[in-house]
């Protein structure tokens, strides 16, 4: 390409405001602010914590900042209506009040959106949070993370019957390398944790991983990534493609896969793929790790109503607002059907007591007051909640103080959200 032919490509691909995904460094500034009352790389998600530092995580960190299309969905008004105040509701101790105070005040929810239709519902933001503000979205980004892979299968890159080693072969000879994707996708990898001295996420992950990931910055380890500390997985759990076994390393080991088989990088697939084209509104970004592989299993941040664009596309069948297909609509169906093994993966799983549903591509599907939901959820209160058939998506960040809290899930899965699919009038 002559000198001429590259200015014009590059000012034509600066008038159409075309941008790539960035990498940033953690934000010195920020973390000397923070520094005078304890809190560093080294403990920055520690629940007490979570009020501050679950908005705009990404300044602590390592990340990529990923980049809007031109042009994000509306958010047209619905003549229906919600109000949460009016909605009495029963905690779990039989107490009654509002599902505003059991939001706010015992579950620590932070900011919600409610759609039904494709028109927003509700809308509210506490605790210093807008519609601008960047969140964590915790496990409830691995959903999103599933939806890529499932695009890349679409395009033919890969299956889900491949064996975990023709793309990651440093899992040959470990109890994964020979089964195919599809038990990772459904936590059914049967892998054991290997480390004796657990992470705060107690049997998630291991403190080895956390630092292989650069979950806590960098720290002094030879693992560099879940490629290093994937060959150590050689203890078995159970029996593989038994039971749902929930393990933030299946959602981390789905990143690496997509990206070695589409021969790019993960976020340029996810910003191409997924956040240019879906009706997104804001830039977004993720937490990478010292070779700049991002954390797929829960380090994405981004708006509320952008959480809740992509519970819009799950709604309609993976079409974004313009009718466009972005997320492969057999995937999300054979999601929702499950079948015979995530059933019974499910029930000797510990989550079973819960709800009655299934683990499938990392979502749950749960009956929820009778009625059939699509679920991405993480560890403090970050949860989309989509029901197909009635349009309804709920999206909501929290900061609930305790990781993995039965409390909380009870409360959110059978109080919260049947309280508002039937107040919506």
């Amino acid at each position: 390409m002559n000198k001429s032919i590259l200015v014009l490509a590059i000012a034509l691909t600066t008038a159409c405001g075309a941008q790539a995904a960035t990498y940033h460094k953690p934000d010195q500034s920020y973390l000397k602010k923070l520094a005078p009352y304890g809190i560093s790389e080294a403990n920055w998600d520690s629940a007490e914590y979570g009020s501050m530092m679950y908005i705009n995580s990404h300044r602590v960190s390592d990340h990529a900042k990923i980049y809007k299309g031109k042009k994000g969905r509306t958010f047209e008004k619905s003549d229906k209506s919600l109000e949460l105040a009016a909605i009495t509701v029963a905690d779990i101790d039989g107490d009654e009040l509002s599902l505003n105070d059991l939001l706010r005040d015992r579950l620590y929810n932070r900011s919600m959106v409610v759609l039904q239709d494709g028109k927003m519902v509700h809308e509210h933001y506490w605790s210093g949070t807008d519609k601008d503000t960047l969140q964590l979205t915790w496990s409830a980004g691995k959903s999103f993370t599933s939806s890529l892979l499932a695009i890349a299968i679409e395009e033919g890159y890969l299956k889900m019957t491949d064996s975990v080693e023709k793309y990651v072969p440093e899992a040959k000879g470990t109890v994964l390398g020979a089964y195919p994707i599809q038990f990772v996708s459904d936590m059914r990898s049967g892998f054991a944790l290997i480390d004796k001295t657990k992470s705060q996420y107690g049997d998630d992950w291991d403190a080895s991983m956390e630092d292989a990931i650069s979950w806590h910055g960098h720290v002094d380890t030879e693992w560099v990534g879940i490629k290093d500390y994937t060959p150590h997985l050689t203890e078995l759990s159970y029996e593989q493609g038994k039971k749902f076994e929930y393990h933030s390393y299946n959602t981390e080991l789905l990143g690496l896969i997509t990206s070695r088989a589409i021969g790019k990088t993960w976020v340029d697939y996810f910003e191409e793929k997924i956040w240019k084209v879906g009706g997104f509104n804001s830039d977004t970004t993720i937490m990478v790790d010292r070779e700049r592989t991002p954390i797929t299993s829960g380090a994405l941040t981004m708006t509320t109503r952008d959480f809740a664009t992509m519970g819009d596309i799950w709604a309609y069948g993976g079409k974004n607002q313009a009718g466009e297909q972005i997320i492969p609509k057999a995937f999300l169906d054979d999601v929702i059907k499950g079948n015979d093994e995530v059933r019974s993966a499910w029930l000797k799983g510990k989550e079973a007591s819960l709800a009655e549903g299934h683990y499938k591509d990392q979502f749950r599907v749960l009956n929820l007051g009778g009625d059939q939901w699509l679920v991405a959820v993480g560890v403090h209160g970050q949860i989309i909640a989509v029901n197909q058939a009635s349009k309804t998506v709920i999206a909501m960040f929290g900061n609930y103080n305790v990781g993995h809290s039965t409390r909380m899930a009870v409360d959110y899965f059978h109080v919260v959200i049947p309280a508002i699919k039937a107040a919506i009038k």
